[in-house]
């Protein structure tokens, strides 16, 4: 008898019919799975790459939408300092009201009390209106509680401090600030104000911070005051203006940092800084940056030993290994920091980039990855377009 070909019809025939009742066949399966599903030889078809593509749109589009709002780092000491710094603003407006200062509701619009006016005998220079009308957001503790946490302070740490008459309203969420993380403030405060700032001779800076320790709202005081003003010696200051300064200094009870020249004012404030041991961080606040504190220090946090020259306060702490908080260009720091130029009204606290972070969902993506990855794998390894031919022609 001659051998038939595997696979030949008749004789599978006869052996189908040759099964017994209750037999099963097991030939024709495994041998139809092979063929069905063989491994891919040559390119991925058009059609293949229009499915992976819409699965992969379709994995994305679902990724995009996971995101969600939470709160961000040190959302609890954000609030709380400028809750405080806003009670301390309210308490600065109602003495405002008591002394009969009127507010100009065109220059502060938001009936602050925290503007002062354009010219008066202890304005040291010109000043931003725009830029002390966006320091009056409480919201600015905020911030400050970000870049001391950069800076990498914890409560019981010391830090020294300068202050400007020029910027009240960021002096003050400073210190709200400060308190708010237990870091104890070794302050020293230039009296004088650019125009806008805390001008008026009989309510300056010194003396609204004076009344907020009294009321218990801040706990820390200036220790020590400069004239302010050019060279930090009062210079641009009629006689009388440095009369006006000097008189503040002493009814709130203040060292008084007397000098003549640059160099003398810059000596003084370092000696009594240098009375102080474990100083963490440098704060400095003004206007505009200063010969005193160093005219080439950038904005925000300066890391240590970052700035190698100069002779101003920020780069003898810079060099010491002391990292700077430097606040001088408040326009540009609302901007990185999303807060509003300049506001009216003023924005709730508690909202905003700084209060909130929206995240996408790392386990949506990982899962998506693993998905998109099986079926490359599967498009890859297997022919798919001719299993399904397989199984449409039965």
């Amino acid at each position: 008898m001659l051998d038939r070909p595997p696979g030949n019809d008749s004789h599978s025939r006869r052996h189908a019919h040759s099964l017994q009742p209750g037999e099963v066949h097991h030939h024709h399966h495994p041998q139809w799975s092979r063929a069905a599903v063989k491994r891919r030889q040559g390119k991925l078809s058009i059609i293949s790459l229009i499915i992976v593509s819409l699965i992969t749109l379709l994995l994305i589009f679902l990724e995009l939408n996971s995101k969600s709002k939470t709160k961000a780092e040190y959302y609890n000491e954000k609030t709380a300092a400028a809750e405080l710094t806003r009670k301390a603003f309210e308490t600065i407006r109602a003495a405002v009201d008591s002394l009969h200062i009127v507010i100009d509701n065109i220059n502060d619009p938001n009936e602050t009390g925290l503007i002062g006016i354009q010219y008066s005998p202890i304005t040291t220079e010109r000043g931003d209106l725009t830029a002390k009308l966006t320091a009056t957001n409480p919201n600015f503790a905020a911030m400050i509680i970000e870049l001391l946490k950069t800076a990498g302070l914890k409560k019981g740490d010391t830090a020294a401090v300068a202050l400007s008459g020029s910027l009240p309203a960021l002096n003050i969420a400073a210190l709200c600030a400060l308190q708010t993380l237990g870091v104890e403030p070794i302050i020293v405060t230039s009296a004088g104000s650019a125009m806008w700032g805390a001008n008026y001779p009989e309510f300056t800076y010194l003396d609204m911070e004076a009344l907020l320790h009294k009321k218990g709202i801040i706990k820390y005081r200036t220790r020590a005051a400069t004239l302010g003003g050019k060279d930090d010696i009062g210079r641009g200051l009629s006689p009388e203006g440095r009369e006006y300064l000097t008189t503040a200094i002493q009814r709130n009870d203040i060292k008084f940092l007397e000098a003549d020249n640059l160099e003398n004012a810059l000596t003084k404030r370092m000696e009594f800084y240098g009375r102080y041991k474990n100083i963490k961080l440098f704060i400095n606040i003004d206007e505009y940056p200063t010969p005193l504190m160093g005219k080439d220090a950038p904005n925000g946090f300066i890391a240590p030993h970052r700035i190698k020259n100069g002779t101003g306060v920020i780069p003898q702490f810079s060099n010491k290994g002391i990292p700077v908080v430097n606040l001088v260009n408040i326009n540009r720091l609302a901007e990185k920091y999303r807060l509003p130029i300049a506001p009216i009204p003023m924005p709730d606290i508690g909202e905003g980039r700084l209060y909130y972070e929206y995240r996408y969902s790392v386990n949506q993506a990982v899962v998506s990855l693993v998905i998109l990855l099986i079926i490359l794998f599967i498009l890859l390894r297997y022919d798919i377009e001719y299993y399904i031919a397989r199984r449409k022609n039965g």
